[in-house]
């Protein structure tokens, strides 16, 4: 993906020096803006809040082949308002959204933080241990259903799931031997 770096946040990379955070925003049935910074940021009319139950997103890999893009964003499983928003509420396909922003001395973010991940949600899971609980979220490029078959089969299964003891379908393949197209 081709960026550009604001020149303030090309300045702050040639320093020795430069703190960095991360920009979350989960949209769920409401949006959460969440941050890995030591306190809440504010960016584009929206407070990112520093959150400790944010615990990192995967290294997005980028390739020049054609490919879904793949990544897990890790929460802390003992804050349950996000595991029960997922348990509640719809959550597959639902967008996140992962930011770079660079910042200064004042936590102020320089120039316009970098867009790293713009996905959907695919799943999730809940990992607990004796030491800690995990949520690791799933989420994939938009591309990930591309080749995802909606809608209803025409075959007996497929019909009784929707209409229970419905025998349409079991006598279907018959009927098209006896079809004649065309004059006879």
């Amino acid at each position: 993906m081709s960026r550009s770096l604001h020149t303030d946040v090309q300045t702050e990379i040639a320093k020795d020096g430069m703190d960095i955070c991360h920009l979350l925003e989960i949209h769920l049935t409401s949006t959460s803006y969440l941050t890995d910074a030591g306190q809440d940021i504010s960016y584009n009319s929206n407070t990112y809040v520093a959150s400790s139950h944010y615990l990192n997103v995967e290294t997005v890999k980028e390739t020049s082949e054609v490919t879904v893009g793949t990544t897990k964003l890790r929460m802390s499983g003992v804050e349950q308002s996000f595991i029960s928003a997922f348990l509640t509420n719809g959550y597959v396909a639902r967008q996140i959204r992962v930011l770079r922003a660079f910042l200064d001395a004042n936590n102020n973010i320089i120039g316009t933080p970098v867009l790293i991940y713009d996905g959907r949600i695919h799943g999730y899971a809940v990992k607990d241990s004796d030491k800690d609980s995990i949520m690791e979220i799933d989420v994939a490029s938009h591309w990930s259903d591309f080749e995802k078959k909606s809608g209803r089969a025409t075959n007996s299964n497929s019909q009784g799931l929707h209409f229970t003891g419905d025998k349409g379908f079991d006598f279907a393949a018959n009927i098209v031997k006896d079809l004649k197209w065309g004059r006879t």
